[in-house]
């Protein structure tokens, strides 16, 4: 098992909760990602939510510097996906959080959602 950076160790380790999940999804799995130097990343978790039919993601990025961080918030947020998805992006502190979904509000909901369970894992 990849070893994560203390801030998503913690995050990793904090239960997702029913009330940080999207409306109408029930599982939820979590995959560690490692640091990626063409992005300068320090390691990544991203947390995927399913139902039957379909999925959604968070991903935490974490970076050595709020600079490095703010410096990769356009970069995620101009991802192409060929309109499979759309991508909200937000920074807090050195992380960068990007959130997947069906169309734009459910990217944007997703990602007030993984914003608490970011903040949840910091108390």
């Amino acid at each position: 098992m990849l070893a994560l950076p203390p801030p998503l160790d913690k995050l990793s380790n904090t239960p997702v909760l029913h009330s940080e999940m999207p409306a109408g999804f029930t599982r939820v799995s979590a995959l560690t990602l490692p640091a990626d130097p063409r992005y300068h990343t320090l390691g990544a978790l991203r947390i995927d939510f399913k139902n039957a039919s379909q999925s959604e993601s968070a991903s935490y990025a974490l970076f050595k510097s709020a600079a490095q961080a703010a410096a990769f918030v356009p970069v995620e947020s101009n991802i192409k996906t060929g309109g499979f998805f759309q991508i909200a992006v937000a920074r807090v502190g050195r992380i960068v959080i990007g959130a997947t979904g069906l169309t734009h509000a459910q990217a944007s909901a997703l990602l007030r959602l993984a914003i608490a369970h970011l903040d949840r894992s910091t108390r």
